[in-house]
């Protein structure tokens, strides 16, 4: 079934370009052979996308309908064209329609059985989001270079805008995977000693933040907070990046925070090409040495409340940004751990909040609020603080990503 022809066919298409033949011999088992009559619909402009599909043999149309039901021609696909890739991606209604203009042959990639290979391939799941980050760049400047103010042109180019707004909607199946609030409200206990709460708020529909937490062993645990320059589906992809890296890498490198964040820079340089840069905080957790090692990529400290002198600690330790220099190296600091005491990692949106007469929330107002309200033994802590942040704002637009994890140690 599966003919070197194929493997051909899937080194062209440009999410699977440069993955090797062990990966493409993963993929191969999970496509489904279709045969489609002249004329059959294959994509409903509407329907789910639930699958991407490769053409074997045949040909097919691209057409969209507008609000009289005219059909709008978009363009033909043949023999090795692909279609439905970023279904791969997320699950939003399809955005053209696909018909057969003679009898064909396909493959059917489901949405499904890819997400599962994603899991456990962390090196192919890099080369892809890498793929998709590539893919949606050249989109956007196709589309941007074509659209002209011709009258006689509008309906078309609207039809490739429509294509633009599909394209951003692929970080919603990311964002799930680096930030999955609903697997780490399921995992809200990761450790007998330990108890964390979070906040999760991308300024648009899709944001640059990264946060995790992972069991690496009975007693240590790795935390790690990001924030992904800029915003919108870019930034969303660079943290798949970011999060697949991380994931691949925390198996090797999980116990040595300053070769991690070597590891991570490193990667996220060769894969991103400095065209995107991050910061980045990641702290192991060491509970059955009372302890946590720290590294820091140009991100803010986290806030570390001492439960016996009830006050927060200073903490120390620099490294550049990820993704700005090839070479950077990192450091590691150490510190004791009790119980009572917290770990509170943020990013910049919290403090960098403006409010109408342009003042900012700071972190001198984060820290203040944060200690009245474990002083005064409140639940639910981050909620109350993206209350405030809001409530500081008054209106104002939220101008970026509001990320807030706490860890408490609880004996």
């Amino acid at each position: 079934m599966y003919s070197p022809e194929l493997t051909q066919i899937l080194k062209s298409i440009k999410i699977f370009a440069g993955m090797s033949e062990g990966h493409l011999n993963e993929i191969k088992p999970l496509l489904k052979p279709m045969q489609c009559t002249d004329n059959e619909l294959v994509i409903r402009e509407g329907d789910p996308g639930k699958a991407m599909y490769i053409i074997k043999s045949g040909a097919m149309k691209v057409t969209r309908s507008d609000e009289e039901d005219d059909e709008i021609f978009i363009g033909l696909l043949n023999a090795g064209s692909a279609f439905g890739e970023f279904s791969l991606i997320d699950d939003l209604p399809r955005s053209a329609n696909v018909t057969t203009i003679e009898e064909s042959e396909l493959f059917q990639l489901d949405k499904k059985d890819f997400d599962q290979l994603l899991d456990r391939d962390s090196s192919l799941a890099t080369i892809f989001y890498r793929n998709c980050l590539t893919e949606t760049f050249a989109r956007f400047r196709d589309a941007l270079a074509n659209i002209t103010f011709s009258q006689h042109t509008l309906r078309e180019k609207n039809a490739e805008l429509e294509e633009i707004n599909k394209d951003l909607s692929v970080a919603q199946q990311i964002q799930s995977v680096f930030i999955n609030s609903e697997a780490i409200e399921q995992n809200r206990r990761i450790h007998e000693r330990v108890r964390h709460e979070f906040i999760y708020h991308p300024c648009i529909e899709v944001g640059g933040d990264f946060m995790n937490i992972v069991r690496i062993g009975k007693d240590l645990l790795a935390v790690i907070i990001a924030d992904v320059e800029g915003h919108g589906v870019t930034a969303s992809l660079a943290t798949g990046v970011l999060k697949s890296a991380f994931s691949l890498l925390i198996k090797t490198h999980g116990d040595r925070p300053s070769e991690l964040m070597t590891m991570l820079n490193e990667h996220f340089c060769e894969v991103l090409s400095k065209k995107l840069f991050a910061t980045s905080y990641y702290a192991l957790i060491d509970l059955s040495a009372d302890r946590i090692i720290t590294a820091k990529a140009g991100h803010h400290h986290p806030l570390f409340w001492k439960a016996r002198n009830r006050a927060f600690t200073p903490m120390e330790g620099s490294g550049v940004g990820l993704g700005i220099l090839d070479d950077a190296r990192y450091t590691q600091q150490e510190y004791a751990i009790e119980k009572g005491d917290r770990l509170i990692f943020f990013t910049d949106g919290i403090i960098e909040q403006f409010n109408p007469e342009r003042m900012m929330y700071s972190h001198r107002r984060l820290k203040t609020l944060m200690g009245d309200l474990i002083i005064k033994s409140e639940k639910e802590i981050s909620r109350k603080i993206f209350r405030d942040v809001i409530h500081f704002a008054s209106g104002a637009p939220v101008e970026d990503d509001i990320t807030l994890l706490m860890i408490e140690f609880t004996r």
